[in-house]
């Protein structure tokens, strides 16, 4: 990898990618760890998030789920070992608001790009530049995720596995991590689409990335997610703020 005059250029045996450095983090910050995962989040502000939620749901309690997703997520995560965590958050200018729903302690960052591709490419060159060697991105809209399939997707990347994909019930992915920078990857895939996963792991196949799959699981954006989402909560028995709050909201 080379820099010039604002630009990063990646060079692989696979591909040669060029896209502006984004500066996402502070300049002094240096890595924990050799493994980072990222939680992209949206705050929660009321309107602007789990639309497709409402109705049944109000705006307001939308709002206030989706703050229980992210806090649910945190504490998930908050189990594994040897791992920097980060929040990747937008709108940009609400990062003091970002800070009271996170743990204390937790690496924020702003989302930078036009779509979803060009925010998760940005992340993923900046988190290689800083030195991490092992990178996995999730979202917030799975709070039940298992914390064993983010293991998983680690321990894939220590073999010569080079990415790890996790397929979402709607066509897209709930988890992607990577042991080397490939952009590719995020360039001209049809984003919020059914077919986004298939696209990714045909574009991975085309560019000679060896690849893994984890198994499927679901993201929260329509009603029927939820109420499967609640049955799972009572199933498991956890102490979840999400649970919790949806037997206010869901009869």
């Amino acid at each position: 990898m080379t820099t010039r005059k604002g630009i990063v250029i990646i060079v692989s045996k696979d591909c040669v990618c060029q896209n502006l450095y984004v500066n996402l983090f502070p300049m002094h910050h240096i890595p924990k760890n050799s493994h980072a995962l990222v939680v992209m989040l949206k705050v929660p502000v009321t309107g602007q998030v789990k639309t497709r939620l409402v109705p049944p749901l109000t705006e307001k309690d939308a709002a206030r789920l989706y703050r229980c997703f992210i806090q649910d997520t945190f504490s998930r995560v908050s189990i594994l070992h040897d791992i920097d965590i980060i929040a990747a958050y937008t709108p940009k200018n609400l990062k003091l608001r970002v800070k009271k729903i996170v743990p204390a302690g937790t690496i924020i960052i702003p989302q930078k790009g036009k779509d979803l591709g060009q925010r998760l490419s940005n992340i993923f060159s900046e988190l290689f530049t800083f030195g991490y060697k092992k990178i996995a991105i999730i979202g917030s809209d799975s709070p039940d995720l298992p914390s064993e399939y983010i293991k998983k997707s680690f321990s894939l990347l220590k073999g010569k596995t080079e990415i790890v994909i996790g397929p979402a019930e709607d066509g897209g992915y709930y988890l992607i991590a990577m042991s080397r920078n490939c952009k590719v990857l995020f360039i001209n895939i049809p984003w919020s689409t059914d077919v986004v996963f298939q696209k990714t792991v045909e574009r991975a196949k085309k560019a000679g990335v060896k690849s893994a799959i984890l198994p499927t699981w679901y993201d929260v954006d329509e009603i029927e997610n939820l109420k499967a989402l609640r049955n799972n909560l009572k199933a498991s028995l956890a102490e979840t703020k999400t649970g919790k709050f949806l037997e206010t909201v869901l009869k």
